[in-house]
């Protein structure tokens, strides 16, 4: 391996672990936000979720309309859901678990293109046995983090693996966890060429440090 090389992953390690030490001293949402804004980060507007708010207008052929203004393109970077227990209606970590357990046992009918009818599962995040007591899930996107985010607050169980908030499956429990999802772009002035791999670098720190519930 040539020396330069070398120094390359050297520099990489130290800076994964300058990074790392940083998300460790963070103690709670707020000084987190203060560390991705160290690193080149921008906190954008919360999202509290709410099962009673209509996000989207809900097609029965096509994509469904996203009314909640939230939601328009916004650029790449991570976004992290917090889950507050102490606020969740007297719902425990438990109680969210055995809720996601049978939630991911469930089967739909899916017809392929040959019109043949298969037994599948919904896609959903897994559940972590060791996890956070307050972070839900952790995710990015290299050029816009609300196109991913749709997913996650929507409903569509054909989609990609995602938390799928709004789904007919958990509509009468999901209300009862205070959940909010924070989101923080990317600065436009960070080097193109680097965008994509500091963003995933940045969201496998703060999923290893941050433990998530799910995912």
């Amino acid at each position: 391996m040539a020396e330069e090389t070398k120094l390359y992953l050297k520099n990489v390690a130290e800076l994964i672990k300058s990074i790392g030490k940083s998300f460790d001293e963070a103690k709670g949402i707020t000084k987190l936000k203060s560390v991705l804004k160290g690193l080149g980060f921008e906190n954008k507007e919360d999202i509290l979720f709410n099962i009673k708010h209509e996000y989207y207008k809900k097609n029965v052929e096509g994509k469904n309309e996203w009314k909640d203004k939230k939601f328009k393109p916004l650029g790449g970077g991570v976004y992290i859901f917090e889950i507050d227990f102490s606020k969740s209606q007297s719902k425990t970590k438990s109680d969210f678990k055995n809720m996601w357990d049978e939630r991911a046992s469930e089967t739909y009918e899916k017809i392929n293109k040959k019109g043949k009818k298969n037994e599948v599962k919904n896609a959903i995040p897994q559940y972590n046995e060791e996890s956070s007591e307050n972070y839900l899930y952790v995710g990015s996107h290299r050029t816009d983090i609300n196109s991913r985010l749709k997913q996650h607050f929507g409903n569509n169980i054909n989609s990609t693996s995602a938390l799928k908030l709004t789904g007919e499956d958990i509509k009468n429990e999901i209300g009862n966890y205070n959940i909010t999802c924070h989101r923080f772009t990317l600065k436009d002035d960070f080097p193109e060429y680097a965008r994509g791999g500091y963003i995933a670098m940045i969201e496998s720190i703060l999923h290893k440090k941050l433990k998530p519930i799910l995912g």
